[in-house]
């Protein structure tokens, strides 16, 4: 079994990180899923849309949510179900980040959530260069 991952994001975003990641990691993934916030959606009704969608993952082995932007709507709302199921929110996903969450579905909590991270923070490089003028 594995860490269920649910990705709450602006639209366009969770659905297309997935593609790209699973495309790059080329394996079955499951015990995922995402749901995408329109910008003029209804907090409650989306809480509702998403605790929908967590009775069909298997959550034995955990959960982690996943959200675009810190502080933005999807996070806010995704902050709740976390404080509510008592597990781990993560901010600011990039496809370093998903690509490590899909690789390393089997780590424990810890492991995962660091490898995650990892992935995010070393996927951010500066490759500016001195130019002479």
């Amino acid at each position: 079994m594995s860490i269920a991952l649910f990705f709450v994001t602006h639209e366009g975003i969770a659905s297309n990180l997935l593609s790209i990641g699973e495309a790059i990691v080329q394996k079955s993934n499951s015990n995922l899923s995402y749901l995408e916030v329109p910008m003029d959606a209804s907090p409650e009704e989306t809480v509702k849309q998403i605790e929908k969608k967590l009775t069909q993952l298997t959550l034995d082995d955990g959960l982690f949510f996943i959200t675009d932007i810190y502080g933005g709507t999807p996070s806010n709302i995704a902050q709740q179900l976390a404080t509510k199921y008592e597990t781990l929110l993560i901010s600011g996903v990039n496809l370093p980040m998903v690509i490590r969450l899909l690789n390393y579905r089997e780590e424990q909590t810890e492991k995962l959530l660091q490898k995650a991270l990892d992935g995010a923070h070393l996927g951010i490089q500066n490759h500016m260069t001195e130019t002479n003028n």
